[in-house]
């Protein structure tokens, strides 16, 4: 099966927010089974399509592991080849628990899933990736249980946000985090759960249901606990990490609460971002204009 381009096509790929992560407790396979409630924002890594006569991508600069080298990997052992020229612009900071290289390959799966591929080999692929890569394929706003992969997809909510990333690099960091959990940081799972009952009522986030077991471990470190402190004195009412962090971010009722708590925020060694929610289906209306099956 070849995947051709008819016309370039801009795919974006978007950051992701854990809008709730409750860890229950180890697998008996490693990983550790968790309730979360996982949300694409307007905070977009960039991959550009264009037509090739061959594969030709080469990962950014700085990425040693990078996702979208294996998920293509992945799919031409499975006799699946994609025809075109791949850039990947990065701007969401990596391993910062925004999910930006989780994005970038679900992005691209998703998209050749709507070009033709089998949703099954997408999904397969997207799974031997990472926890949060299925997730990607569609994006918008999902309650992620198990390990992470089995998603029930919810109605989008409406909400502004402030997410700042200090400057702090943590090898190995979600491994580590998870090992450093105490008895006491563990969870049932049911004020995520309550919270996705919330959305399917159409009701509004609330924000005392937003749980992360990590913001205990995550503020030892001080670049961490910097940058809260920084949206605490801008007025923050609530502070948590997405995913294992160590981004933080925190919700206002308006872009223009959140521009403001975004420039009283902003210092050096950590950036600030402003972000919305972002639906599912991102990027399928640019995908049909420009991917096609080939013979």
């Amino acid at each position: 099966m070849r995947i051709e381009l008819k016309a370039p096509v801009v795919l974006l790929a978007p950051a992701k927010l854990n809008l709730g992560l409750e860890v229950i407790g180890r697998r008996p396979d490693g990983y550790h089974e968790i309730v979360t409630i996982l949300q694409t924002v307007t905070l977009f890594d960039r991959l550009e399509l264009s037509p090739a006569p061959m594969l030709d991508y080469q990962p950014p600069v700085g990425i040693a592991d990078d996702l979208v080298a294996r998920a293509l990997f992945e799919l031409s052992r499975r006799g699946i080849d994609v025809v075109a020229r791949i850039r990947l612009h990065k701007r969401i900071p990596i391993a910062s628990g925004l999910g930006g290289g989780s994005s970038d390959a679900g992005t691209l799966l998703g998209a050749l899933a709507i070009a033709g591929v089998p949703r099954e080999t997408v999904v397969h692929v997207a799974t031997a990736l990472g926890s949060d890569v299925p997730f990607f394929l569609q994006g918008g706003t999902a309650l992620a249980t198990g390990r992470g992969i089995d998603l029930e997809p919810l109605p989008t909510p409406i909400a502004w946000f402030v997410v700042v990333v200090p400057s702090l690099e943590l090898p190995g960091k979600t491994g580590r985090l998870y090992q450093a959990l105490e008895a006491g940081d563990y969870s049932d799972g049911a004020a995520t759960r309550a919270q996705a009952a919330r959305l399917r009522q159409g009701l509004p986030l609330d924000d005392e249901l937003i749980r992360n077991p990590f913001f205990r471990l995550l503020v030892t470190y001080p670049e961490v606990r910097k940058s809260e402190e920084r949206l605490r004195a801008g007025g923050a009412r609530w502070i948590r990490p997405t995913g294992a962090g160590p981004a933080l971010f925190t919700m206002t009722r308006t872009f223009a609460e959140a521009r403001d708590l975004a420039r009283y925020a902003t210092a050096p060694h950590h950036q600030v971002v402003v972000c919305t929610t972002v639906s599912r289906g991102l990027n399928d209306h640019r995908v049909r204009l420009g991917l096609h099956l080939g013979s």
